[in-house]
């Protein structure tokens, strides 16, 4: 072979080897071949509830909402559309139903602790929104984890807590894109009014004006320390119950007769006859007045959702009626629901919820 053909052999050898980098450039997972990716306008960076920076895809269109509530932040965005997969929408809220019935089309993914991992890869699924004790359950999925509630580590003052709750649904906008992150901070400036309008009557109430107030999720576990249910009745001019641990605490019968609280609020399930109706609390003042409380419940829960801006209200109505006499729930709901959720209630509806009632028709 003359000169020439050697240098023509050299030459084509370096164009396959170029190629060959490049194939593997085009087609590699490795952290070096991510930044390159990341640094494009196909990604963006945003930062969780737990402060942690995570990647996700700038153009989201199908996400897991694993969180508990979750859900009821999509609905509320008018997101709902991108839910690959969901959790926890059940016949226990057929408002939910009622509001988005396009969530019955949605499947459900196993469970907060134990999420089905190749049922979300095969979905598609971009983000996976979620509790903090269910992120190390998906790093093997290397899709991207947002931490929307931590279970421990929460504010531990009304301050702090309003900007978490605000934060938590700019995260949910952050993330789904600019029209979700308006509605995000059309809620944020919402919440800001309520909570404005409660806490400008209740602050100068004295320590002795506080009713004592015990939130159970059912007649022997609560939500304890630093928890939503905590910041919102302190913000309705109540002091909160619970003992020294956070997230779902279990006391003793022994123990709620020496809180004995002026009031009691029942949260997750649907009668207060468990405090009521049960011989060894006949005793508690809260039983005595008749001042036993059963929460409503629209789309989830109202502690731990969106909603829990109408739980705030729910507790200052309940707790100083005479503070509040131009409160009206029922029109507070059916305004709610009219600007967020894109329903219409009636006053029947918007009542039934206040009630802890499902849909007329669902009975």
């Amino acid at each position: 072979m003359d000169k020439r053909g050697i240098v023509a052999v050299v030459a084509l050898i370096a164009v396959l080897a170029i190629v060959s980098v490049a194939a593997h450039v085009g087609h590699s997972n490795t952290k070096s071949d991510q930044s390159i990716e990341i640094e494009s306008d196909k990604y963006v960076q945003i930062t969780d509830q737990e402060g942690r920076v995570v990647t996700i895809p700038a153009n989201v269109t199908h996400v897991a909402a694993l969180a508990g509530q979750s859900y009821e932040k999509l609905i509320l965005l008018n997101q709902t559309d991108k839910m690959a997969v969901t959790i926890r929408v059940s016949n226990d809220f057929p408002w939910a139903y009622k509001v988005a019935p396009q969530l019955r089309n949605i499947p459900m993914n196993g469970n907060q602790q134990n999420p089905n991992v190749e049922d979300l890869i095969s979905k598609k699924v971009q983000v996976v929104f979620c509790l903090d004790f269910t992120r190390d359950k998906l790093n093997s999925s290397n899709i991207p984890v947002v931490v929307t509630q931590k279970n421990s580590g929460n504010p531990d003052n009304v301050d702090s807590f309003v900007k978490y709750v605000k934060q938590e649904i700019a995260l949910y906008g952050e993330v789904m894109g600019p029209d979700a992150k308006k509605t995000a901070d059309e809620w944020g400036v919402y919440f800001d009014r309520k909570a404005n309008y409660v806490t400008s009557r209740t602050a100068n109430l004295t320590d002795s004006e506080r009713p004592t107030v015990y939130y159970a999720n059912d007649a022997m576990t609560n939500q304890g320390k630093n928890s939503y249910p905590q910041f919102y009745v302190e913000m309705a001019g109540g002091k909160y119950i619970s003992g020294d641990m956070e997230g779902i605490e279990t006391i003793t019968p022994e123990q709620l007769l020496v809180w004995n609280p002026d009031v009691i609020y029942v949260g997750h399930v649907n009668s207060t006859d468990i405090f009521t109706n049960d011989p060894r609390f006949s005793n508690l003042k809260a039983v005595q007045n008749n001042r036993v409380y059963l929460c409503p419940q629209g789309v989830a829960w109202w502690d731990y959702g969106a909603e829990g801006v109408l739980l705030m209200e729910y507790f200052a109505k309940t707790l100083h009626p005479e503070l509040f006499e131009d409160l009206n729930m029922t029109s507070e709901v059916k305004d709610y629901y009219s600007r967020f959720y894109h329903y219409n209630l009636t006053d029947d509806e918007a009542n039934r919820i206040l009630q802890h009632l499902p849909p007329a028709s669902s009975t």
